[in-house]
Order: structure tokens, then C-alpha cells, then sequence
């Protein structure tokens, strides 16, 4: 029966889908309500339901679901490790120091977070290496489906996943609604120079992608990657900037208004 059915995978509310449930909200206000509640539908219209609606899942999860999947005995050690990952959302996985603190073995450890992927809680981000003898090739990313499930006053994790989540989205729409190989990685090499997010194309670069809360000063080593590897744009998507401008080659632009517009966009931007 190949090519008599087709599948495509389902995510959560993203900035632009937002405003097809609250087409009364400006932008703005509907990325706040996605960094406060995430985007699991109930919690993005009920707002204030949002932290008990997630707790509920997470509870769910490891008492249930885990358990009818594996041999989890006890539903203490993954519960406590989602707590955990929620300290480390964007940082790479360490699956010693996971289980250290957890009194665990690292491959039982392993085994949780692979079962936390199957079950759509975390998805894990690959290191790019194509073309970079001396990238980091083993450590990968941990983030949430639900971008607000990180624990972070400052913002910066809450909004690196909710980019995070939309860049997913983007990607693998593209692949089953459209069978282009789009896939999505971090940037980190030995020398500690890292971008948040590349996005490749059929293999090719596209974006070389630096998240900031706030306008300053071009972000770490976008500048030298941009040169290096030549994508087809290297972008600087900041949360509270007024006009997008450019540097150096580097797009410096209003996250917001680049997130609402990518999944409406053709594939080539």
C-alpha cells in the first residue's frame, strides 16, 4: 500500500498558528501567553490552568505511560528526572551527571530520556558537524514540546525552546507535507564556539540562527560561522527589537514577526 497514505506529525500552538485561536491578540501578546503557558492547546486558551494542566501531563506520563512502555517500577525516579531536565532545557545532555543526581546507572539514565522522546515530552537536538573536522559530535540538546516547561526567571531557556519548537515544526512539515529533507541541529565546536540553531536544506545551510531576548551586540560566534560555512542567511532573532536591520551580512530581526511568518513561507525565504 506505499503511497496510498501519508502521515504528518501533529505539534503544539506556534506563534503563527496562535493567531487562528486568538485572532483578537497582537502578536506581541500572543507570544507572551506561548512563553507563559506553552503551546498544548487547553493551556494556551486557559492560561491561568496552565501550570496545573502541565503538571497533570508530566504526572501522566510517569505514572502511566512510562510504566505500560517499560519496566519502570517506580514512577519517583522519572518524574524526578523531568524536574531535572527542566533545569537543562537547550543544554546538552549529560546523562553521568543525570544519573548521579538521580542514583541511577548513565544507561538507565539514557533509557528514560529515549523513553521521554517516544512519548513526545523532550526532543533531542544533533550537534552539526558536516564539513567541521573539530566539531563536538555526541552531546545533544534536550528541549520541551511544551516551550513554558523550563524552569527560567531570565527568559532566555523559555525562549530558545519555543524557537526551538517552531523550527521543528517548520522542518518536519516540510518533510511530510512536502518531501524536502530540512533538518535541524545546534552549533558548538571544541573551541566552545556555539549558534543556537542550524537549519539544513537537502543538506545545504540555510539559516545559521542566534536567539536573543534583547538588541545588542551580534551574538557569539555568529559573525565567524556566518563567514565560515556561508549559509544562505545568517539571522539574529531578537524578542524586544522595533525594526529588523542588517551587519556585517548578519539580519538582525523582530522574532516574533520571522516566527509568524515561517510556516506560510514557501520553503525558500
Amino acid at each position: 500500500m506505499t503511497g496510498r497514505q501519508y502521515f504528518y506529525r501533529l505539534h503544539p500552538i506556534d506563534v503563527a498558528e496562535s493567531k487562528l485561536f486568538l485572532p483578537e491578540l497582537a502578536l506581541e501578546e500572543r507570544l507572551r501567553r506561548l512563553l507563559a503557558s506553552g503551546g498544548f492547546p487547553e493551556a494556551f486558551l486557559n492560561p491561568d490552568e496552565a501550570a496545573r494542566l502541565r503538571n497533570d501531563r508530566m504526572e501522566i506520563v510517569t505514572r502511566e505511560d512510562l510504566r505500560d512502555l517499560s519496566r519502570v517500577t517506580s514512577w519517583h525516579g522519572p518524574a524526578d528526572l523531568i524536574e531535572l531536565l527542566r533545569e537543562r532545557v537547550g543544554k546538552p545532555t549529560n546523562y553521568d551527571n543525570l544519573a548521579q543526581s538521580l542514583g541511577i546507572s548513565p544507561p538507565t539514565a539514557k533509557s528514560w530520556v529515549e523513553l521521554l522522546e517516544k512519548l513526545y515530552v523532550v526532543f533531542l537536538l544533533p550537534p552539526y558537524s558536516s564539513s567541521l573536522s573539530r566539531s563536538i559530535r555526541k552531546d545533544r540538546r534536550v528541549f520541551f514540546y511544551d516551550c513554558a516547561a523550563a524552569y527560567d526567571e531570565a527568559g532566555g531557556a523559555q525562549l530558545e525552546n519555543l524557537v526551538a519548537c517552531s523550527l521543528l515544526k517548520y522542518t518536519q512539515f516540510r518533510k511530510d507535507a512536502a518531501g524536502e529533507n530540512w533538518e535541524l541541529y545546534y552549533l558548538r565546536d571544541k573551541e566552545g564556539r556555539e549558534v543556537d540553531f542550524v537549519v539544513t536544506r537537502n543538506r545545504r545551510m540555510q539559516w545559521l540562527i542566534e536567539v536573543k531576548t534583547s538588541h545588542g551586540a551580534i551574538g557569539g560566534a555568529l559573525p565567524y560561522y556566518a563567514q565560515k560555512l556561508r549559509p544562505k542567511d545568517s539571522l539574529q532573532l531578537v524578542l524586544d527589537l522595533e525594526r529588523a536591520q542588517e551587519k556585517s551580512g548578519i539580519k538582525i530581526v523582530p522574532l516574533a514577526k520571522w516566527l509568524e511568518a515561517l510556516p506560510f513561507e514557501s520553503g525558500m525565504r
